[in-house]
C-alpha cells in the first residue's frame, strides 16, 4: 500500500480522474534497479498451493482513519462473502495516530484503537473470519514506534533515571554522542534516520520516521519486536504487509520466520515496496507474495492496457509475473485503482475513477482476478460509494472466480492468440487438479468489437457449447479452431470449457 507518506508517480495518461497529481513525495526514493532476473516458469509440478491461491477478493479497511467498529465488520461478514470477499485487510490493527501517515505510526502496540473496539472485539472479528472460511491481514509497522507512545516516554523517564537495562529502555538505541554512527538496517530514505535528542531523557536515541526505530543489530530491540508479533499472531491473523520492506537477513526472523513458525495457519507475508523483478529474491528470502505491477495507487497491468502504454504483448510480459509466483509457490497482487491522501481522498470520500468507471472498473476485475492475481478493493470508503451497477457486476466477478477452481490463483495460465489486435486478449486457465479449463477474452478498445482467437494447440476442445461463467447459459458455439465472439467496449467472456 502507497500511503500519504510513501507516494509514487503516475503518468496520468488514462484520463483517470485523479484527486490530486500524485508526484514523487519527499524522501522518497525512486524505485530501485535491480540485476535480479525471475526465472522462467520452469516445467512441472508447482509446490502444493497454499490457502491464499486458492481464494480472491480483498477488501482493504482504513479502519483507524474512519473508526469502523470491528463488531460492525464482524456483523457484515456473511454479507461481505456473499459479495465475493475472502480476505479483510486491515491499515491497521494497533493503536495509531490516525492524523499520522493515516493512523499506521504505532502509539501502543499492544492495543487496538478505541474508537475501533477492544481487542476482544478483534479476537472475535478473526476467529468469526475464519468460522466462514475468510482470512484476516494487515498493514503493519515492526521498524519503529510513534514518539508520542507512553512506552517511549517510560523509557525516556527511565533512563532519565540511570535506568540502562529495563525492557522499556532495551527496546531502542540511545547514545550521548550524536556522532556515532547510525544503525545500518534503515528501512526508509536517509533522511529518516537519525540521532535525535530527547531532553527528557537527556541522550539521543535513534529514530527512524516518526519515532525511535527498532535497530535489529541489537537483540534487546529485536526481542520488544517479537513480543509485539507474537501478541498478534496469537489473535490468529493470516498475515502481514510489512511496512517498507526489505531482504537484508538481519530481519528475516520477525519478518518470516516467525510469523510462519510461531502459528500454523497458512501467512499471506509481503512488504510495502516490492518489485516483480526481484521475485527470486524474495522467494530466497521468504516473502510469498508481491504486486504483479509496483506500489502504486492509480496504476496496474489493466491502467497500461487501456490507456496505450502498453498492447495485449505487452500485457502477456505482466501477466507472466503471476506465473513465476505461481510456480514458486507464491501469489502476485494488484488493487483496483484508489488514493489514500487524507486531504484530497479520505476527508473528502473522492477517489480515482476510470473514463467509463462503471464497466471500465469491473473490466479490471475481470482481467486482474481471472488471471490469477490477488485482487480487490484498496479502500472499503471508495467501495461503498461505487455506483449500485458498479458495485454488482464488480462483485459477480468475484463470485465467479470464488466458484470456479479453474480461476483461482493457483490454477495455471497460459495466452490464446487474438491475431495482432493490439487490444484484444485472450488466455486459458487450467484448474490446479486439472479438471476445470475457462476461456477468458478481453476487447480493450473503447468501442464494441469481434474477438477471435485461434484455439489450435490450446487443447480446448473445438467441437462444443461453453458456459458462460459470468453472465450465465451458454455462450456460442465453437465450431472449429477459429472462435469469435461479440463484445461490447471494454467488455469480456468468462467460460467454461472442454479440453482434450
Amino acid at each position: 500500500m502507497a500511503h500519504s507518506r510513501i507516494r509514487t508517480t503516475l503518468a496520468a495518461t488514462l484520463g483517470l480522474a485523479l484527486a490530486v497529481p500524485l508526484t514523487l513525495a519527499s524522501g522518497e526514493r525512486p524505485a530501485e534497479a535491480t540485476s535480479s532476473k525471475a526465472p522462467a516458469a520452469k516445467a512441472g509440478k508447482a509446490p502444493q498451493s497454499n490457502d491464499f491461491q486458492n481464494l480472491n477478493g480483498f477488501m482493504w479497511y482504513y479502519s483507524t482513519y474512519f473508526d469502523y467498529k470491528y463488531t460492525d465488520i464482524e456483523k457484515d461478514l456473511d454479507n461481505l462473502k456473499s459479495r465475493g470477499i475472502r480476505v479483510l485487510a486491515f491499515f491497521n490493527p494497533y493503536n495509531g495516530d490516525k492524523n499520522t501517515c493515516d493512523g499506521c505510526s504505532p502509539l501502543d502496540f499492544y492495543s487496538v484503537p478505541p474508537q475501533n473496539g477492544t481487542i476482544k472485539d478483534w479476537k472475535n472479528l478473526v476467529a468469526t473470519a475464519h468460522r466462514k472460511g475468510m482470512k484476516v491481514v494487515s498493514y503493519f509497522v515492526n521498524i519503529y514506534m510513534d514518539e508520542r507512545s507512553p512506552y517511549f516516554k517510560t523509557a525516556e523517564k527511565q533512563y532519565a533515571a540511570g535506568d540502562r537495562t529495563s525492557r522499556e529502555v532495551s527496546s531502542f538505541h540511545w547514545t550521548t554522542d550524536p556522532t556515532d554512527p547510525l544503525p545500518t538496517l534503515r528501512q526508509g530514505p536517509p533522511g529518516q534516520s537519525k540521532w535525535e535528542y530527547s531532553e527528557s531523557a537527556g541522550a539521543y536515541y535513534w529514530k527512524l520516521w516518526f519515532g525511535p526505530g527498532f535497530d535489529y543489530d541489537l537483540p534487546t530491540n529485536t526481542a520488544e519486536v517479537e513480543r509485539i508479533e507474537k501478541f498478534w499472531l496469537d489473535t490468529g491473523i493470516d498475515g502481514f504487509m510489512w511496512d517498507v520492506g526489505t531482504t537484508d537477513p538481519r530481519w528475516k526472523n520477525v519478518a518470516v520466520d516467525l510469523p510462519t513458525s510461531y502459528t500454523s495457519n497458512d501467512k499471506w507475508l509481503t512488504f510495502e515496496k516490492n518489485d516483480p523483478a526481484k521475485a527470486a529474491d524474495y522467494q530466497k528470502f521468504g516473502i510469498n507474495s508481491w504486486f504483479n505491477y509496483k506500489d502504486t495507487d492509480t496504476s496496474n497491468d489493466y491502467t497500461r492496457i487501456v490507456d496505450g502504454s502498453t498492447d495485449a504483448d505487452g500485457l502477456e510480459a505482466a501477466l507472466h509475473n503471476t506465473d513465476v509466483a505461481r510456480e514458486m509457490g507464491a501469489t502476485t497482487y494488484a488493487w483496483s485503482i484508489w488514493g489514500d491522501d487524507p486531504a484530497t481522498n479520505l476527508d473528502p470520500h473522492t477517489y480515482p475513477t476510470y473514463p467509463q468507471d462503471d464497466v471500465m472498473r469491473v473490466q479490471e476485475a475481470a482481467l486482474l482476478a481471472g488471471s490469477g492475481i490477488l485482487y480487490g478493493s484498496g479502500m472499503y470508503d471508495q467501495y461503498i460509494r461505487w455506483s449500485p451497477k458498479l458495485k454488482t457486476n464488480w462483485e459477480k466477478v468475484l463470485k465467479t472466480v470464488n466458484t470456479n477452481k479453474a480461476l483461482l490463483p493457483a490454477a495455471s495460465r497460459t495466452r490464446v492468440s487474438t491475431g495482432d489486435d493490439p487490444k484484444a486478449y485472450a488466455m486459458r486457465r487450467t484448474s490446479e487438479n486439472g479438471k476445470q479449463t475457462a476461456l477468458l477474452l478481453y476487447n480493450f478498445s473503447d468501442s464494441a468489437k469481434k474477438v477471435t482467437v485461434d484455439l489450435k494447440g490450446t487443447g480446448i476442445d473445438t467441437t462444443q457449447t461453453p458456459k458462460d461463467l459470468y453472465n450465465g447459459g451458454k455462450a456460442p458455439a465453437v465450431k472449429g479452431t477459429k472462435y469469435t465472439v461479440s463484445l461490447p467496449a471494454y467488455g469480456f467472456k468468462i467460460l467454461d470449457v472442454k479440453a482434450r
